[in-house]
């Protein structure tokens, strides 16, 4: 079935657009530019005027398609189908208590970037932090020192378009480090395929394990729910200062201990709820295209006073060298654990993925256009399920489908 995109206004009309924000830095014409829409998350929207229709934004463009990577001769047989390539196993820490205790699940990203900026000469990390004098709204930054990452650790659970950044930092050279979400990787991956090697410079990528992004309504639920105005706060942390953490809005008349929920309340109950359809839809929460990634590990149960601890996964013999140089550097303290560690940790995730080949095909028989998933054995891990949960995943699909008008486009996208 063809896929009914022109460009990505019609990625965006059919609800798959994940703001990346990669087709708004590779556009020759400059014809697009990123739009926070409340409820859905950031959105390209393009001067008709200008653009050449040259599909350059829908060659970059994650919602559209994914091509997961190649098989790696070293990956781990017993996670190939359902996480891709994972050469090695690790669970550990940053070695720095104060990166470890800010950072969302151990500090492990935080630390290999300060790695890569100390030792192996990166000039810059690119990756997302809070906008100045805006604290609920994100941007990508350029960090090139311990401060500056400090400043911008720990997960941001809003919309966050790190892509939007690798025009600036090709033209100045200022990033060899890329921090991401699954999906951002994949832009940046996509970009570097162009001809005119958009994210050229970028020489490692890290992924954070991810389970969706939420809309900016979902901070301004929380808000709600803490009583505290957005023009009030200061400060916004969704997580960190210990694991999971809590989340804090902080003003400048209320204490955090007023104006906080636990993680289980920011998310279970409030974000989750909040994130975007095409997130859905995602064959890749664990950043199969990094070189690695990185996330909770949720087979542990999380104590008072618990300073974190990451789950890592190495994907690349880049990503292999980097990791095991950071250990000898002493910038972090892993130990290897069994490959059986993933799936006890992302049940959720892999859960996810096993109903996805289902979920697709109710959309497609509906009618709704779908992204193009390459190499992720999905119907594969979709058979192995129990009847029911295959019933499940078809039915269930075709229920909401028909309830919330998936079938149809959401608003005009040739323009």
């Amino acid at each position: 079935m063809r896929q009914p995109f022109d460009t990505v206004s019609d990625v965006v009309a059919w609800r798959l657009c994940l703001g990346c924000g990669a087709c708004v830095s590779v556009c020759p014409e400059k014809a697009l530019a990123l739009v926070d829409v409340e409820g859905d998350g950031l959105r390209p929207t393009r001067d008709a005027a200008r653009c050449a229709r040259c599909g350059t934004c829908l060659a970059v463009c994650p919602g559209a398609a994914i091509d997961g990577p190649p098989a790696h001769a070293l990956a781990l047989d017993s996670l190939r189908q359902a996480w891709g390539n994972v050469l090695e196993v690790w669970e550990g820490y940053a070695t720095d208590p104060e990166i470890r205790y800010l950072g969302s699940s151990g500090g492990i990203a935080t630390a290999l970037s300060l790695f890569a900026l100390e030792k192996q000469g990166s000039p810059g990390v690119l990756h997302i932090g809070s906008k100045p004098g805006h604290p609920l709204d994100n941007s990508p930054f350029v960090s090139r020192n311990r401060d500056e990452l400090l400043v911008r650790t720990g997960s941001r659970y809003a919309p966050a378009a790190p892509c939007s950044g690798l025009g600036t930092i090709d033209r100045d050279g200022e990033a060899s480090v890329f921090v991401g979400k699954p999906c951002d990787v994949v832009a940046l991956r996509k970009c570097q395929a162009l001809g005119d090697g958009q994210g050229r410079s970028i020489r490692l990528a890290i992924s954070i394990f991810c389970a969706g992004t939420p809309s900016t309504q979902g901070t301004r639920t929380i808000l709600a729910q803490l009583g505290v105005s957005p023009e009030e706060v200061t400060e916004f942390r969704y997580r960190g200062c210990g694991w999971p953490g809590r989340t804090v809005a902080r003003t400048s008349s209320r204490s955090d201990a007023e104006c906080s929920m636990s993680y289980e309340q920011s998310w279970g109950d409030i974000l989750s709820k909040h994130t975007q359809f095409r997130c859905r839809l995602c064959p890749d929460s664990t950043g199969e295209l990094a070189d690695i990634s990185c996330g909770d590990p949720w087979y542990r149960k999380a104590e008072p006073d618990d300073t974190g601890r990451s789950l890592v996964l190495v994907r690349t013999e880049t990503g292999r060298q980097a990791l095991h140089e950071a250990m000898k550097a002493g910038y972090v303290t892993l130990e290897k654990v069994s490959a059986d560690t993933l799936p006890m940790s992302q049940a959720s995730l892999l859960r996810r993925r096993a109903h996805l080949w289902g979920r697709l095909a109710a959309l497609r028989v509906l009618g709704a256009a779908v992204p193009a998933y390459r190499g992720f054995s999905l119907f594969a891990t979709w058979r192995a399920l129990p009847a029911t949960e295959k019933m499940r995943s078809l039915l269930g699909t075709a229920r909401r489908t028909v309830q919330r008008k998936w079938y149809r486009r959401e608003r005009e996208g040739r323009q």
